[in-house]
């Protein structure tokens, strides 16, 4: 049960900050759509939580169905759900005009007309789990060998170029590092971690590289790049890298001046859609250093008590599921937080349970789920 209180816990959390960052958005989305002749009624204040809170209503009842789900049925189908979450993205690469959502530059969505959007990215996680679990499984005597980590590395880079053609790089390069924290549980050398590290940041940064030089549609990943190491070329701080700054503002303000919940003008458009990847910092702004601190202990309580009762489940397919999908956890947290804090370039990467969106809280919710099903396993 402390895994269930943890997750309603957060989820809690990011309500309370939904309410309360995204009020500025909220009125600006409908008053475009007034103008848009789209929006009908008075523009809301309350446009995005009330959105949220249907969210969470939904992926309640979808993390109600994966806990009926055994976990040797995951197991056993693998291969459909990976080949199913794949055929998503194709969707992307397809790309439908009726169907697909550009956003700076990138395909991140799918719309399912009448319905709601779907993010086949945040779906792919839960694919790739249970494939590479399994897969991790069969070659488990062959771990630490030359050739286990060129088979890895090779299933890995073909993942990476199809999401480099979505684009999407910042999500690759997590599934990528919380794949190595699989490896790593599973038995491998620290020096095959090390290897197959550096040859995959190498062939992110050169496929980004190339990807940009062939199309222009590709330059949005190298601008924030080129933005995060060379500052000075934006001094009006306008583009890329006024996001940012500006975060950097809410986190100072927030953490030394203190004004309580609900207070603060840097979520009033200072911050561009703040209830999205910069979250953190626009609540950071009104609940301080002791309101992030408890946000920060219950990820970390979190992964605590997960690691800490991972040798007390007899399966090894589900340890292995549990280790990534803590590690996918805390791995977004701690880049969402970096990004916040000025410390990565923009990555779009959502901070979990927290930011606004259908398909990742979805994601979450069933992540929380399947973790406490694994912890029962005893």
């Amino acid at each position: 049960m402390p895994i269930i209180i943890t997750g309603v816990l957060l989820l809690i959390f990011g309500i309370l900050a939904i309410f309360s960052v995204s009020i500025h958005d909220s009125f600006a989305l409908g008053l475009r759509g007034i103008a848009q002749w789209r929006w009908e009624g008075e523009p809301s204040n309350y446009f995005y939580f009330f959105r949220q809170l249907r969210n969470i209503w939904v992926g309640l009842v979808m993390a109600f169905l994966v806990y009926l789900i055994p976990i040797k049925f995951f197991q056993n189908n693998r291969n459909i759900i990976i080949i199913f979450v794949i055929l998503l993205l194709f969707q992307l690469l397809v790309f439908i005009p009726w169907i697909g959502i550009v956003l700076n530059g990138a395909r991140w969505w799918i719309s399912i007309p009448w319905l709601t959007t779907l993010q086949p990215a945040e779906f792919f996680k839960i694919g790739y789990i249970l494939f590479l679990a399994s897969w991790l499984i069969r070659k488990y005597k062959t771990t630490n060998t030359r050739q286990f980590f060129t088979n890895f590395l090779i299933v890995n880079t073909a993942i990476f170029f199809l999401f480099l053609f979505i684009p999407d790089l910042w999500t690759v390069l997590v599934m990528g590092l919380t794949g190595l924290a699989m490896c790593w549980y599973a038995g491998a050398k620290f020096k095959y971690i090390v290897l197959i590290t550096i040859g995959w940041v190498l062939a992110a940064v050169g496929g980004a590289l190339i990807a940009s030089t062939i199309s222009p549609k590709f330059t949005y990943i190298t601008n924030r790049f080129t933005y995060f190491i060379r500052p000075d070329i934006d001094p009006q701080k306008r583009g890329i890298w006024r996001q940012n700054e500006q975060a950097l503002i809410a986190i100072w303000w927030g953490w030394f001046l203190w004004q309580w919940y609900g207070k603060w003008l840097q979520k009033f458009g200072f911050i561009p859609e703040a209830q999205w990847d910069f979250i953190f910092s626009a609540f950071a702004e009104e609940i301080g250093f002791v309101g992030n601190m408890l946000l920060l202990g219950l990820y970390f309580y979190l992964c605590r008590y997960v690691l800490t009762h991972l040798p007390l489940v007899r399966d090894e397919y589900s340890r292995l599921m549990a280790v990534w999908l803590i590690s996918l956890i805390v791995m977004q947290m701690f880049v969402n937080i970096g990004v916040n804090l000025k410390l990565l370039p923009n990555t779009w990467i959502t901070l979990p349970f927290i930011s606004y969106g259908w398909s990742a809280i979805m994601v979450n919710m069933i992540q929380i789920v399947l973790l406490y099903k694994i912890l029962k396993q005893k």
